[in-house]
């Protein structure tokens, strides 16, 4: 992608490249499809309801230990990305990484699903907040704050929390194909105030939340199309990231702060605001604009590495973020 054109792109609020791979022609949805699995989610969603917290991870696990089994296509991906991002890890510690991160992900869906049963103090006491004076000291600027962080932990409870830290927030989401759980999804997202922004057409809102201070989050750790590529070094391979971030900032001077949900012991987490990421640390205006954009979509990618290897079984290892090959060109240049 040439950056200096997508500025001019996010200059006329043009739109925001999703951060994951869409296929250019999708199935035409039924309603009764939809219709259906919405009654479905809300069967699972309100048999859990029923159970205490604990039973209900252990619940959420068991249904996702057992759906993987029959995804052949899914469990090869996970494994085929722990055995290439950790090479000289033996079959039994990748295989074990594995587990915990289907089984992660099942438990951050169903603690994000009971928040809404939760009151303001519940959530967070359950949340353990680090580092929240870096998130005021990027306010402090007055250029809005981008909140960077990854499918990691409970990465939904995070955004809700960091919504109740002095102003709500808005979560940059990707619209579900179906319409029916995705309003049901945004109800809880919304519960406590933010204002989340569809990842379609996303380039004029986010404009505009900078220009009156306000925090955006988002996540940039998936795979992207090659038109809307920039290639960076991603545990030692060439990763297709979007470069949307990196232009906004750049643009407008928006400190970027990395944020990470951990999980904790007994359904708990704690949320983690790290250093703020400043677009003067990417070079001044003498510096092409296509590489700074290449050196702050690398810093993201950098920090989000740090992130996942402290804790990788934390991370969402069943999406296919290698699949956009980078050309010979850009592979030379890594």
């Amino acid at each position: 992608m040439n950056a200096s054109r997508g500025a001019a792109d996010l200059a006329g609020q043009a739109t925001f490249p999703a951060t994951t791979a869409q296929r250019s022609r999708k199935r035409r949805r039924s309603a009764l499809r939809d219709r259906a699995e919405l009654a479905l989610f809300r069967a699972a969603a309100g048999g859990l309801a029923l159970l205490p917290p604990a039973a209900a991870r252990r619940a959420g696990r068991a249904a996702a230990r057992i759906v993987f089994s029959f995804l052949r296509s899914r469990r090869k991906i996970l494994l085929d990305n722990l055995t290439a991002a950790f090479p000289d890890e033996p079959a039994g510690r990748i295989a074990s990484i594995a587990r915990r991160s289907i089984e992660g992900f099942a438990s951050a869906l169903v603690d994000f699903l009971q928040t809404g049963r939760l009151s303001r103090e519940e959530l967070l006491s359950r949340v353990a907040v680090e580092g929240d004076e870096n998130l005021r000291a990027a306010r402090s600027r007055g250029k809005g704050v981008f909140l960077l962080s990854a499918h990691f932990g409970s990465w939904e409870v995070g955004a809700l929390v960091a919504g109740l830290l002095g102003e709500p927030i808005a979560p940059v989401a990707r619209p579900l194909d179906n319409p029916l759980l995705e309003e049901e999804l945004s109800k809880l997202r919304r519960r406590f105030g933010n204002r989340p922004i569809s990842k379609r057409q996303a380039a004029k809102e986010l404009l505009r939340a900078m220009a009156r201070n306000e925090t955006v989050a988002i996540l940039v750790d998936q795979n992207v199309l090659p038109r809307e590529a920039v290639f960076v070094p991603f545990f030692g391979r060439s990763a297709a990231t979007t470069p949307s971030l990196a232009l906004i900032q750049l643009k407008t001077g928006a400190a970027v702060v990395p944020v990470f949900t951990w999980p904790a012991a007994d359904g708990r987490y704690r949320l983690k605001f790290e250093r703020p990421i400043l677009p003067e640390e990417f070079g001044d205006d003498d510096v092409d604009r296509d590489e700074r954009v290449h050196r702050a979509t690398a810093r993201y990618m950098e920090v989000t590495e740090t992130a996942i290897r402290k804790d990788p079984a934390a991370w969402l290892w069943l999406h296919n973020r290698w699949k956009t090959s980078p050309p010979e060109t850009v592979r030379g240049r890594l």
